[in-house]
């Protein structure tokens, strides 16, 4: 543990040369400044640009996780070639930490993007039908079925490179957008990048009235059930990858 925490200090210090933290806050704070000016003006039902912002929220989710995995393995590819990664006595040290700092800046992230949101919408324009709590909660959903996503995004970065990352986020963001189409009604569960738009959706439709209350036919139970077993088999496949890792440089 104690390697661990040393670890994750170092790469806390590492933020101070990297863009990360700008990028999970900007673009969240520039998404709801754009959303309530538009609301301000549409005529849509509350519920409906709650629900609308929600599902770009999460749809636009994997394009960012590529972005920032991408940033951070070229970053210790930069630093020497991922020789951190591969000089402590525990080869598992060093992801784990890596991973942790990615979870918690995502975690910040989306509470910013969603709870802020939550906030504007609320206390400037006045329309929101649901109290701030509904947006922690949203935020929570986004977040939890997004794991899966970081784990991916950042094999794909060590051993295929950023360009990879990047451009599977902006197709997972597609996919996700559209499996939110009829397309996606029996679909949506195998698919990892359509967990948070699928279940945010059902938690802005049904939440606050119980999640109980959703139909079966939406495959809730499933899909938060492969959603779990799903994120903890790759995080274990990932540790026994990294474990024969060898460093060498991602191809471009």
């Amino acid at each position: 543990m104690i390697n661990y925490y040393r670890s994750l200090k170092s790469d806390f210090i590492k933020l101070r040369r990297q863009p990360m933290l700008l990028v999970h806050l900007l673009i969240p704070l520039v998404g709801i400044g754009i959303f309530l000016a538009y609301f301000a003006y549409t005529p849509y039902s509350q519920a409906s640009k709650v629900e609308g912002y929600m599902q770009a929220l999460a749809a636009a989710f994997p394009t960012m996780i590529g972005i920032v995995c991408a940033i951070a393995a070229d970053q210790e590819s930069a630093a020497g070639q991922y020789q951190q990664f591969l000089t402590l006595p525990s080869r598992l040290v060093p992801l784990a930490s890596k991973l942790s700092l990615l979870l918690l800046l995502g975690l910040g992230s989306v509470l910013l993007a969603s709870a802020g949101f939550g906030a504007g919408f609320i206390y400037i324009l006045n329309q929101s039908p649901y109290g701030l709590g509904f947006y922690v909660i949203a935020a929570l959903i986004l977040f939890g079925s997004s794991i899966l996503l970081y784990a991916l995004h950042f094999f794909v970065s060590l051993r295929f490179g950023k360009g990879a990352s990047i451009g599977l986020g902006i197709v997972g963001s597609l996919t996700a957008a559209l499996l939110l189409t009829g397309l996606g009604d029996q679909n949506w569960i195998y698919i990892p990048c359509a967990w948070a738009a699928r279940l945010v959706t059902i938690w802005a439709q049904y939440g606050p009235s119980g999640a109980g209350s959703a139909p079966a036919a939406l495959l809730l139970q499933q899909g938060i059930l492969l959603c779990g077993v799903g994120t903890a088999a790759f995080m274990v496949l990932l540790g026994l990858w990294f474990r024969r890792w060898e460093g060498r440089k991602s191809l471009e």
